[in-house]
């Protein structure tokens, strides 16, 4: 009984920095955030207890719902782009030159532009070429970031492309 304490003890620390950064409780989000909205020790307590009986939060921080914010898609949705735009650079980057191509596409679905819009996508990166791609050295992380800062000017773009 004393371990199963320690144990909860510390799973309590553990996630109360990160839960407490999120604005959540020291519990974090989920039913128990929802059904024990006391933000005393306690009530934290019986939060993560709830949490981890029912095994919604892991659910609920992915969807969410139950008072989780859905912040975690987008970061997913940057890391996706990250790794293709590095996985792809020299295709992508003649693509973009061109205006059009199946990697360019593929980008512009990662940047959440609607189907619609994946015409003006490649016409957008061959206009600004050389403001996306400044130099041969130019690395994935700076050819996205101009990318974006591009496209977040651009008034059909940033409407079309929802993860820009």
């Amino acid at each position: 009984m004393r371990k199963l304490a320690l144990l909860v003890g510390f799973m309590v620390i553990a996630s109360a920095s990160s839960a407490a950064a999120a604005g959540y409780g020291s519990a974090g989000c989920g039913w128990g955030g929802d059904v024990v909205a006391k933000k005393h020790f306690w009530g934290q307590f019986g939060a993560l207890l709830l949490n981890g009986v029912s095994s919604n939060q892991t659910f609920a921080m992915t969807s969410g719902t139950s008072g989780c914010k859905k912040a975690l898609g987008a970061v997913l949705a940057q890391q996706e782009q990250q790794k293709f735009v590095e996985g792809n650079f020299t295709t992508l980057s003649k693509e973009m030159a061109a205006g059009e191509g199946e990697h360019l596409s593929t980008l512009a679905g990662l940047m959440g532009c609607s189907t619609e819009s994946v015409g003006a996508f490649g016409a957008f990166t061959q206009v600004n070429f050389s403001a996306i791609v400044q130099s041969p050295d130019t690395s994935a992380s700076e050819l996205l970031g101009a990318l974006k800062t591009g496209m977040s000017r651009d008034q059909r773009l940033s409407a079309s492309c929802s993860r820009s």
